[in-house]
């Protein structure tokens, strides 16, 4: 019984040790300058004032990441170092697999082109969907 118990241990181990999607969720922007979630580098600087629900999360290995967020005021003003984009880079529908049910909506909408996409500095981009009044921000590989 014991060498099973630790068989399925080690196995266990193997399985998860490649999963390194983690995620978080802020009330607003206060919170995410409070708890220093800025400077992780998975959060970009242009969140609004008035950006709340923020919800964030990124795998450590691919470096990929996913943001999404309302605005309290419901109107976007498109961060200034984000250039107009027509053709995002968006993850594989395998790779989304490995995100929460929020990146993986926000994927498919990206995906459907409901809004204007913007290019951001490093390999992020961001995109307004004026239907559901998100804000969408991912980072390519």
């Amino acid at each position: 019984m014991h060498l099973r118990h630790c068989l399925l241990m080690v196995v266990a181990a193997v399985f998860l040790s490649g999963c390194e999607v983690t995620e978080a969720r802020y009330q607003d922007r206060t919170e995410v300058a409070s708890r220093n979630a800025f400077q992780s580098g998975w959060l970009p600087e242009w969140i609004p004032d008035d950006a709340f629900d923020i919800r964030e999360t990124h795998d450590s290995d691919t470096n990929e990441s996913w943001l999404v967020f309302r605005l309290k005021s419901g109107h976007w003003k498109k961060p200034d170092e984000c250039a107009s984009q027509e053709s995002p880079v968006l993850s594989s529908p395998r790779v989304m697999q490995r995100f929460p049910r929020f990146a993986r909506d926000a994927w498919q909408r990206v995906g459907e082109g409901g809004g204007e996409i913007r290019a951001c500095a490093g390999r992020r981009w961001v995109m307004w969907d004026p239907q559901r009044q998100l804000v969408y921000s991912w980072t390519g590989h």
